[in-house]
């Protein structure tokens, strides 16, 4: 009987951490992180308890350890072993966090509902705060904007990182409330569906983040031409924003000259020397993660290396080329974990391109057709997340790889839901 009140408080600990974890990831890295180490070992006992070996047997987590194995061999010969390897050995939880949310999502179903709510909820709250922030330059909780760049943050206090939540997670939650509406006949109203889908347009513009306005603007178009069930509701979104979205931009010059500084910066404007990659300090970062390259081009330099081979005297490109990533996925790969890192991921870039290319063409010219829509926003989702041509944070950032590897376990529950509940 006390096994079975442990294993059950314990599951339950672990499923109210997980619905958490999008609101904790707005205090920062540490409660999320800790939430998933958590989960990590719940998932690991009941594995262990159930002799549940044969979970580890699907693709997901075999693609996953391979390419785990790569980082941490990477690291091992890197010119900077241990503190490469402090990042790369500590990374197999994240695979293991997507397999235990799988077990959560089997555990209860209600486990769905509870995240969509929460999302549902913080999206309307970011964008209250972000309009007050906006309008008085103080939000809720009286923080004051200081920023001179114009980079609106609201609960996310100094991280400039709420545009870049809201687009990177906006088809994951649209999944969500998809797969609620139509699997869980949890009744959505349409009117709230609508008032999200704009909040999340115009949290991303006013926030001042170029790159999550271009990526959310990405998201809206691949739904409208790949989800049949959305099109409609998405092509009165997409309307609606724009026509939002030129209004701010005519009455707010902050905003204005915080979009056309990037036309400028990337060297498209008349009084422009030449075109540069986003931007000269951009630019340097790519330099030096070509430059890693060559030098290493089957593994790269170890994860994490950039700061500190971009540190070395005898590495320097520019004045600001130096910092802790490249902020491209693609560049890092390469610089941090060679060809064989680059390739792996690039391929599941391409393979996304296809399947979407695909989708999109049988949804509009076949009729019978079928899939499921929530399937295709996770696909969507990665597809924006993995996106070439767009500035990155951290590929290897505890923040960033939570939010790659949540909407995987989901997928892994859509793809495989066999576990039996008395098993759990």
């Amino acid at each position: 009987m006390k096994n079975i009140l442990g294993n059950f408080s314990i599951l339950n600990l672990s499923s109210i951490l997980f619905v958490s974890i999008p609101v904790f990831l707005i205090t920062g890295p540490l409660l999320p992180d800790l939430s998933v180490v958590i989960i990590v070992f719940t998932f690991l006992f009941y594995v262990i308890k159930n002799n549940k070996i044969e979970i580890f047997k699907n693709i997901f987590f075999l693609y996953f350890i391979c390419f785990y194995i790569l980082l941490v061999i990477s690291s091992v010969l890197s010119d900077y072993t241990l503190y490469s390897l402090k990042s790369s050995i500590p990374y197999i939880r994240f695979g293991l966090f997507s397999l235990g949310a799988w077990i959560l999502l089997n555990y209860k179903t209600n486990n769905i509902i509870y995240l969509c709510k929460i999302f549902s909820l913080i999206i309307i709250l970011l964008f209250v705060d972000s309009i007050i922030q906006f309008i008085s330059g103080k939000n809720l909780l009286g923080w004051q904007y200081n920023n001179p760049n114009f980079r609106i943050t609201s609960l996310f206090g100094q991280d400039e990182v709420l545009g870049s939540y809201v687009a990177r997670f906006f088809p994951f939650y649209i999944s969500l409330v998809l797969f609620c509406k139509k699997e869980l006949n949890y009744k959505f109203n349409d009117h709230l569906f609508y008032l999200i889908l704009i909040s999340c347009f115009l949290i991303c513009l006013i926030s001042g983040e170029r790159t999550s306005f271009a990526l959310i603007i990405l998201s809206a178009f691949l739904i409208f031409f790949t989800c049949c069930s959305l099109r409609k509701v998405f092509l009165f979104g997409i309307v609606a924003s724009m026509i939002m979205s030129t209004l701010i931009f005519s009455f707010d010059k902050r905003i204005k000259e915080r979009m056309w500084l990037a036309m400028d910066q990337m060297g498209l404007s008349s009084s422009s020397e030449r075109i540069v990659v986003f931007s000269k300090t951009y630019e340097q970062h790519y330099k030096i993660s070509l430059n890693m390259f060559k030098e290493k081009p089957l593994l790269g330099h170890g994860v994490k290396s950039f700061r500190k081979y971009c540190g070395e005297p005898e590495n320097y490109v520019g004045p600001h080329a130096c910092t802790t990533h490249p902020h491209n996925v693609y560049m890092q790969l390469l610089a941090e974990t060679g060809l064989l890192g680059f390739l792996l991921i690039f391929a599941l870039f391409l393979l996304l391109s296809l399947k979407l290319i695909r989708i999109s063409y049988l949804s509009f010219f076949n009729k019978n057709y079928k899939i499921d829509d929530y399937k295709t926003l996770i696909y969507i989702f990665y597809f924006v997340t993995l996106f070439p041509l767009a500035p990155s944070g951290n590929f290897f950032n505890n923040w960033m790889s939570i939010i790659y590897y949540l909407p995987a376990g989901f997928l892994l529950y859509l793809n495989n839901n066999y576990l039996k509940k008395d098993e759990l």
